[in-house]
């Protein structure tokens, strides 16, 4: 094992719902803290421009939701229709999570929902092609075990709204190595 390594940890913050700071400011306050308690992590703050309900919550990552009426393309005479292209916001965090070690995402409230749609459920979707765990960091939490899992959080840590650095910190310190900070 090479202790020289750091952990590479992406902090993902979406702009919108219902914190009015600036998601960049949030973003980087988050991995400030992350950094502070886990100093040998290295952090890279991520935030995901937001319009409401505009990824659908189906298998495709980034796949935008349909709107309109449904016509199925056989009865045009078609056969096949290609996927509308993903939007760019989340084929970067497709990539940033291809490249890192752990995805932390930030909410005020984690319910069904947000397992389902949204920036839990965008990194759920771009970190499980990596096998790289996805660490929820909320306001409160309303799912069971069994709900995370299905979602494909790894782990949920519920750290208040606004969030206590301490409390940050302490979920820093449980998925960062002993070897990695500290």
């Amino acid at each position: 094992m090479c202790h020289d390594r750091s952990v590479h940890a992406l902090i993902v913050a979406a702009s919108g719902g219902p914190n009015p700071a600036d998601p960049a400011t949030r973003a980087a306050a988050l991995a400030a803290a992350w950094s502070a308690a886990a100093p040998r992590c290295d952090v890279e703050p991520l935030v995901l421009p937001r319009t409401p309900g505009s990824v659908a919550p189906g298998p495709g990552v980034g796949v935008p939701r349909p709107t309109g009426v449904f016509v199925p393309t056989t009865s045009l005479g078609l056969s096949s229709v290609g996927s509308p292209p993903a939007a760019p916001e989340v084929t970067l965090l497709a990539e940033r999570a291809a490249r890192a070690d752990l995805v932390v995402v930030h909410v005020g409230v984690l319910d069904g929902a947000a397992l389902h749609e949204g920036p839990v459920a965008e990194a759920a979707r771009a970190a499980a092609p990596h096998a790289v765990p996805v660490v929820v960091l909320a306001g409160r939490s309303e799912v069971s075990r069994r709900e995370q899992a299905a979602g494909g959080v790894a782990g949920v840590h519920v750290v208040g709204e606004p969030w206590d650095d301490g409390a940050v910190g302490r979920a820093a310190r449980t998925w960062a190595p002993a070897w990695g900070g500290v």
